[in-house]
């Protein structure tokens, strides 16, 4: 592709919203003929997979693809012959490339690589390049605000906004919030990252000292900065809220909206695509669809009717050039409402009836406190003395560990470790005293589907 420039991704985003939609289907038409056609000709997986499809395909031509493929076949498939995944894991693991600012060293000096959690298999990494990065966060600026007055509120406080993901490692918000820095004319001084894991007082510090517009984040992180904001220890007043990362239930968007007197939006992203939705002011999650195409199927991979539950969807990313993500699988139930919203936008909304899992609940007393799976599993995912591991959750904030012990570390001595790390973490999240024990059994796949989940809630 050629190389797209700020103006022109501006232009480009105010083209597709005043466009009719006869030349909305015919511009995904187009990207996706082209983006089809750039992976068979680049990627060898895609040119074994697309060897038999027409050349006036349609989607539905294209066979489906899922993690499980590109994982056994990683190397196959970029369209970037330099690419490969010894190498992107020796970039991961450079301090240079550090989890807080990724933008300032990219892989190959052109990538951004961005990791599903991988807490229900191994994580798959994607890659973004500098066109992506640059129309995705003009679509941020533009679509992220549900209000208009949103906007306006957010510019005369100073443009400052403040996220809370999780940081251990290189996850879509993360890294979002750091290519946004690069890509767009803000001051980077507003723009604040906090981490998710940090203990609560240090984030009331953060958030206090800062006094930003806009707080985004995961919810459950959010959840807990609206207790902090009734206990009055938490002081900021923002112009609005976003929630991100997570599904945002009905019960703690209210918590989050009363404790800030604001309104509280989301968005729907995965790794793979970035994000697929935003919110209008109606509360519907309407598709950015001039770069995202979402299919909801069912469990056979068939195409289910608008306004019907779906098993799955497929989902295809219009500009993922490096690595291409095209009719790829995802576990999430939606529904599509073609049906118009009263807030004018014309592209169809979704309502997600179920996600794979990404928040886990623990109680403490009368207090009900959220975390994201992505931050348990960042606990002991880096540990050296533990090779493999899982963790199962049981009511009564029981946890139980699996673990297989790194070279020269026993099981006993991984646990003492892995004991010792969780303890610290629930401590710094309001559970002083959770009970934690040792598995019998050694980690494994589950019996079932055959995955292996880092992250068990029973």
């Amino acid at each position: 592709m050629e190389k797209i420039g700020l103006i022109e991704a501006i232009d480009l985003n105010n083209e597709y919203r005043k466009m009719l939609p006869k030349d909305r289907v015919q511009l995904r038409k187009k990207r996706l003929y082209d983006l089809v056609t750039y992976a068979r000709d680049n990627s060898p997986l895609y040119k074994e997979l697309y060897a038999d499809i027409p050349a006036n395909f349609t989607i539905r031509d294209i066979p489906a693809i899922s993690k499980d493929t590109i994982l056994a076949r990683f190397d196959e498939w970029p369209t970037d012959a330099q690419i490969d995944r010894q190498s992107i894991d020796s970039y991961l693991k450079d301090p240079e490339s550090g989890s807080y600012d990724r933008a300032r060293k990219r892989y190959l000096g052109k990538y951004h690589v961005i990791s599903s959690s991988g807490t229900d298999s191994e994580p798959l990494l994607n890659l973004y390049d500098d066109n992506c990065c640059r129309i995705m966060s003009v679509e941020h600026l533009l679509r992220g605000f549900a209000r208009r007055e949103h906007i306006w509120g957010f510019i005369r406080h100073g443009a400052r906004l403040s996220g809370i993901y999780s940081t251990n490692g290189a996850y879509f918000y993360n890294v979002f919030a750091s290519f946004r820095r690069r890509y767009l004319p803000l001051k980077k001084k507003g723009s604040l990252i906090l981490s998710a894991q940090s203990p609560t007082s240090r984030l009331v510090e953060a958030l206090n000292r800062q006094r930003p517009a806009v707080i985004a984040g995961f919810p459950s992180a959010l959840s807990r900065m609206a207790d902090e904001r009734v206990a009055g220890r938490l002081t900021v007043n923002p112009v609005c809220i976003i929630a991100e990362g997570e599904f945002l239930e009905e019960d703690v968007r209210k918590k989050i909206a009363d404790a800030f007197k604001c309104d509280v939006t989301s968005s729907y992203s995965t790794a793979e695509t970035g994000v697929i939705a935003y919110e209008c002011r109606e509360h519907h999650l309407h598709l950015n669809d001039d770069r995202v195409i979402l299919e909801p199927v069912d469990a056979y991979g068939r195409p289910v009717p608008a306004g019907t539950e779906s098993d799955k969807v497929l989902i295809t990313n219009l500009l993922s050039y490096p690595a291409p993500i095209i009719r790829y699988e995802l576990g999430d139930k939606v529904i599509l409402h073609e049906e118009g919203c009263l807030c004018g936008n014309p592209s169809p909304w979704i309502e997600i009836s179920g996600r794979s899992l990404d928040q886990i609940r623990f109680v403490d007393g009368l207090r009900e406190i959220v975390v994201p799976v992505a931050d348990l599993d960042a606990v002991l995912k880096d540990e050296p003395c533990i090779r493999r591991y899982q963790i199962i959750i049981y009511a009564g904030d029981r946890i139980s560990l699996r673990l297989t012990g790194a070279k020269g570390t026993d099981k006993t001595m991984a646990f003492f470790k892995a004991e010792k790390l969780l303890r610290a973490y629930m401590k710094s999240i309001g559970i002083m005293s959770p009970m934690i024990t040792l598995d019998k059994a050694d980690p494994g796949p589950d019996p079932l589907s055959g995955k292996y989940k880092r992250i068990i809630v029973e």
